[in-house]
Order: structure tokens, then C-alpha cells, then sequence
């Protein structure tokens, strides 16, 4: 009798499964190798792209485009679709988030940083209302300060400026009410932990968390965005030359310093979170001539050096040594696995996870795959994937089978870029002269 009720529990649980989708089979997806391409929507371009073929804001999750004055939400599911004209103060020039000019967007909260025509920095903060298409609330920044956008607290909104020995923290809400105001002295900077002074470009996660960093000459501290305060991490060593980029991943707060003018030395450190749940002895630093091949030299330093380059590539932290670039994990770094690079050799992603070795001169190469192909024949160094077997090179888009046969090809006049549809589907959009195309994924009869 026993048994029977088992067997009876294990089909109502299989049936279960089976009726919620848990084993049904997945509908067409781009790079399944039978999906072609079905034209799922077709309007006039609401916006141009700027003469790279990308627009200042674009958020497919939130459905927006802008560049210059004009700010457009296409009409969807989540909502109704406006445009909205903006002040001249507030035009969109900048793919700097949190710059003047530009926009930060997370969360369904989008924040504009205007400027001043004098080019001095941000000059003010408007929140938009991203329902009706609105500018909802402006205020004033002094000059000089930075803008961040975070997720966290209750304050979202944080302005810093900083000044010698001491910076001014405010911080608002989504609404633009002020919550909190406060001058920490002794601070020489706030870095943001996922943007402009994060290790990578890629979107927080699971494992890179988004914080604000307070930064002095010996010591860093989260800001906590419910009071502002700062809480300190005393467990991390600061080095010397002062921090100029910094990431959580994985539990481990990552620093790098600048490379010194004339020597190009720099150093990268890795330690606890400040949480108390590590031996402060674990974290690991690695000090060495920085040197990035695939960037001119920089005026100011002398050194081969661009920050805005990515360290964190696919699952590798980059520390781009004259000797060769080192390769470690984030995590245990030089106390760990480790490979170096040929001098001369980079690493690179194609827009997935895959890790290319390049180098001026020599054919790109997969890091742990050397003889698989990385792009396939015909496609420029400069291709990148959409998605799986989805391609641009330049203005071609080609969608191929598992055999790399042509399934789909055309041309696109913008930079395509993927979002959710409707259903499990993920869309391909892309500029099909004066039209932006959605495309989502079909199987052909």
C-alpha cells in the first residue's frame, strides 16, 4: 500500500513539472539552430542613433532610446509609448553615465545630468517620469560633483563633491525628496563599484554587487544609503598611490591604482568585504609595470594605460603587465591559478562569455580552445555575437546553423541589440534603413 501512495505521489509531482513547463520543450531561440528571423514589429526610427550607430540611452528593459534633445520610450507591454523633447541643459551627448549630459537608468528609475554650457561638469539632476514622459523633479548640483544611481537604501540617488580633505554627500530619493546631507572629512573621492570606476563594464550581478565607495588616503567604506554614513573597512590595506578603480566580486573588495607617471608601476589588491566573515590574511596584491598594447600612450603618465578598458574579462581578472597580461581569478588572484599572456597579447570578449587572445599581427585565438575557430569564416575581428550564431560586422547581420550555414542574413545602419519579447522569446532589433525592426525567433514549417 506503501508503495502504491509513492508511486501516486511521483506521477502527481511528474505531472506537475510537466504541466508547469519544467520539461516541456523549449519554443524557437536564436541560435538553435533551425530559428530564422520573423519580422514581429516595424516602425520609423523614433530617434537617430550618433554617427557610431548607438544612441546615448538605450534600455531595451525600459524601452528607451535618446540622443540629443529627444528621449523616446517605445510603446510595449509594460507601458504606453511618449516622446519627450529635451532642455538644452539636460540633451543627451555623454555614454558616461552619471557624467554631464548623460543618463543613469537601473531599476525603473531613470535619473538626467544636465550640464553647463561652459563645460564645468554636471549642473543639475532631473528625475524622469517614466510613465507619462515627463521631466518630474530638477535639482541643483554644485559644480564639480559626480552623480551615482544605486538600487539599494533609501536613498537612490547620491551627489558627491569632493574638495581638499573632505567630501559633501547628499542623498535623494526616486521622488527627489532630500534625505540626507552630510560632509565626511578626510575623504579624498567616491568611486562607483559598477560604472565608471568598476573593473568591468558588465551589469551588476550575483557575484558584482553595486555600492558607492568611500575613498581616503588609508581607507575605504561602503556608504550606507538609508543615513549616508560610511562604514568602514578596516580589514583591507590601502596602497600606495591611492585607489583609482575598485569591484566587489565574490565577497572580495578588488582595488587598482592608477600607473605612476614615468614608471607606469601600479598595484592591484584584493581582501575581505569588511563583513567579518574572513581572515583578513586571505585577500592577495600584486604589484607590476602596467602596460595595455592595445592603447596609445597616455598623456599625462607616459604609460599605455586607458581606464575605461575592462580587467575583468569572461571569468578572468586582467592585470596588464609589461611583462605579459597575468590572468588570475578575482577571487584568490596571484595566490592561485595564474597564466600570462604573450607581450604584445590582450584579452578580449566578442560579447559573450568567450575569453579571445589578440594581438596586433597575429590571428585571435579562443584562451582555452586555441585551435577552435573564434568567429566564423568571413567575419572581421570586429564581429561580435548578438547572441549565440546571431553576428554583426559592421553593418552585415548574419544568423548561422550549427554547421555555420547562412540561415538569415541582412544589414542594419545602427548597432542591433537584443530584448525580451512577449513569451520566452528574446528579439533582435535592428535599423533597417529609416525602420527599427524587432525580429524574434521562428521555426520554419
Amino acid at each position: 500500500m506503501m508503495r502504491r501512495q509513492g508511486w501516486r505521489w511521483l506521477l502527481i509531482v511528474w505531472t506537475g513539472l510537466l504541466v508547469t513547463g519544467c520539461f516541456a520543450p523549449q519554443g524557437p531561440q536564436f541560435g538553435d539552430g533551425r530559428a530564422v528571423p520573423e519580422e514581429a514589429s516595424r516602425i520609423r526610427v523614433p530617434v537617430p542613433p550618433g554617427p557610431d550607430g548607438t544612441w546615448t540611452v538605450n534600455s531595451p528593459r525600459e524601452g528607451l532610446l535618446g540622443q540629443g534633445r529627444v528621449l523616446v520610450r517605445r510603446e510595449g507591454p509594460d507601458g504606453r509609448g511618449w516622446r519627450l523633447t529635451l532642455p538644452g541643459e539636460f540633451r543627451l551627448t555623454s555614454s558616461r553615465p552619471g557624467s554631464a549630459h548623460s543618463a543613469l537608468v537601473q531599476d525603473h528609475q531613470v535619473v538626467l545630468v544636465g550640464g553647463r554650457e561652459e563645460g564645468r561638469g554636471p549642473s543639475a539632476i532631473a528625475g524622469l517620469d517614466l510613465e507619462n514622459g515627463r521631466l518630474a523633479w530638477r535639482r541643483p548640483v554644485a559644480p564639480g560633483s559626480r552623480v551615482f544611481l544605486y538600487d539599494y537604501g533609501a536613498a537612490t540617488v547620491l551627489v558627491a563633491g569632493c574638495r581638499t580633505g573632505s567630501c559633501r554627500l547628499t542623498g535623494y530619493s526616486r521622488y527627489g525628496q532630500l534625505l540626507w546631507s552630510r560632509t565626511e572629512p578626510g575623504a579624498v573621492g567616491v568611486l562607483d563599484g559598477c560604472r565608471a570606476d568598476a573593473f568591468t563594464t558588465a551589469p551588476p550581478d550575483a557575484d558584482r554587487r553595486c555600492h558607492a565607495f568611500l575613498v581616503t588616503p588609508d581607507r575605504t567604506a561602503v556608504l550606507d544609503m538609508d543615513t549616508g554614513r560610511p562604514h568602514w573597512n578596516a580589514a583591507l590595506p590601502i596602497p600606495r598611490g591611492g585607489i583609482d578603480r575598485i569591484t566587489e566580486d565574490n565577497g572580495r573588495i578588488i582595488l587598482a591604482t592608477a600607473p605612476a607617471e614615468g614608471s607606469c608601476r601600479a598595484t592591484v589588491l584584493a581582501g575581505p568585504d569588511g563583513t567579518g566573515g574572513e581572515d583578513a590574511q586571505a585577500g592577495w596584491q600584486h604589484t607590476f609595470v602596467w602596460d595595455q598594447p592595445q592603447t596609445p600612450r597616455d598623456p599625462r603618465t607616459g604609460c599605455r594605460w586607458d581606464r575605461t578598458l575592462p580587467l575583468l574579462v569572461g571569468h578572468s581578472l586582467v592585470l596588464p603587465d609589461a611583462k605579459g597580461a597575468l590572468l588570475v581569478t578575482p577571487y584568490f588572484g596571484t595566490r592561485g591559478h595564474s597564466r600570462r599572456l604573450a607581450p604584445g597579447e590582450y584579452l578580449v570578449t566578442d560579447g559573450t562569455e568567450n575569453e579571445i587572445v589578440r594581438a596586433s599581427g597575429r590571428p585571435d585565438r579562443h584562451l582555452n580552445e586555441p585551435v577552435r575557430p573564434v568567429r566564423p569564416d568571413g567575419l572581421s575581428p570586429a564581429a561580435r555575437a548578438l547572441t549565440r550564431n546571431f553576428w554583426q560586422d559592421g553593418e552585415r547581420l548574419l544568423l548561422l546553423d550549427h554547421e555555420n550555414r547562412p540561415l538569415w542574413e541582412g544589414t542594419s545602419a545602427c548597432r542591433a541589440f537584443l530584448h525580451d519579447g512577449a513569451g520566452p522569446h528574446v528579439f533582435v532589433t535592428y535599423c533597417d534603413g529609416t525602420d527599427l525592426v524587432d525580429l524574434r525567433p521562428v521555426h520554419r514549417n
